[in-house]
């Protein structure tokens, strides 16, 4: 009997060392093993974020995506298979792109993102900027405005609903008492038009990227040298993707060191865009 006890007792043992054995190598294999990575971004934004002629996701963050990635070790044992994680871009317009995020379509998202109270206690920030958008002021072909202090009353100045360029330009109209009204618009290629059309005198946009809409849609607007901020950009991750922020963070950082990020900003913006933001870079490393 004493032995069919000590038997049991024995076997009950071996159960739960199974277990806690069990658990903690899945919870390793959960924090290491990235085989494939799901990548939200937008499909219209030009040079930022995507898709090309052939569907392909295209644009700036998302080879900003790739260099960090190739950092990243998946964890996959098999010697015939890759050491960095597959990338799954999965593209979708700006207005539903952090619904994707939380209803799992994806892991990640790229696309131009900058903090807000709000975002920070629903989202996971990398811990550093991978870029500095540029909020710049741009207006019609034919303006003569500089700057937005040159605004009256009445004059409407555009944004996309939403932009880290909105939040830019509310603050501002805020804390000067600005006289201008502030248009929100769902789309780029609506407000650039606007712009064009003399509809709006002046809008708040990253100049290259309003450049390059303007450029598609056949029409001309002006950029000038008013930079109303320089805005960090950040990966964001659910709340619930903490293993993969932190793989990220760490190969974010040897991206950022190996000079390959600094290279892509050069290759997309030149080298007067490395000089506006590389200051800033280099004080979030």
């Amino acid at each position: 009997m004493f032995a069919t006890l000590k038997f049991s007792k024995y076997r009950i043992l071996l159960v739960f060392y199974y277990l806690v054995i069990n658990f903690i190598m899945l919870n390793i294999s959960q924090a290491q093993d990235f085989t494939n990575i799901k990548v939200g971004s937008e499909n219209a934004y030009k040079p930022f974020a995507y898709v090309d002629d052939k569907g392909e996701a295209k644009g700036f963050d998302n080879d900003v995506v790739r260099i960090v990635v190739s950092f990243i070790e998946s964890g996959i044992k098999d010697s015939k298979s890759s050491k960095n994680p597959n990338i799954t871009f999965i593209p979708v317009s700006w207005n539903v792109i952090f619904v994707g995020l939380d209803s799992k379509k994806y892991d990640v998202v790229a696309n131009q993102i900058s903090k807000t109270k709000e975002r920070e206690e629903k989202y996971i920030f990398s811990k550093k900027p991978y870029f500095y958008g540029i909020s710049g002021l741009i207006v019609g072909v034919d303006s003569k405005i500089k700057s937005l202090d040159e605004f009256k009353s009445g004059d409407k100045i555009g944004v996309t609903i939403g932009s880290n360029h909105a939040l830019n330009l509310e603050n501002y109209a805020k804390t000067h008492n600005a006289p201008f009204k502030i248009v929100h618009y769902k789309t780029s290629p609506t407000l650039i038009a606007d712009l064009a059309n003399g509809r709006i005198k002046g809008m708040i946009n990253d100049p290259i990227a309003a450049l390059d809409y303007a450029k598609s849609q056949g029409v001309k607007i002006q950029t000038t040298d008013f930079i109303l901020e320089k805005t960090p950009i950040f990966f964001i991750f659910r709340k619930d993707s903490k293993d993969l922020a932190d793989a990220f963070d760490t190969a974010l950082q040897k991206a950022l060191d190996s000079g390959k990020i600094e290279a892509l900003i050069r290759e997309y913006f030149t080298q007067t865009y490395v000089d506006l933001i590389k200051t800033d870079l280099a004080k979030s490393e």
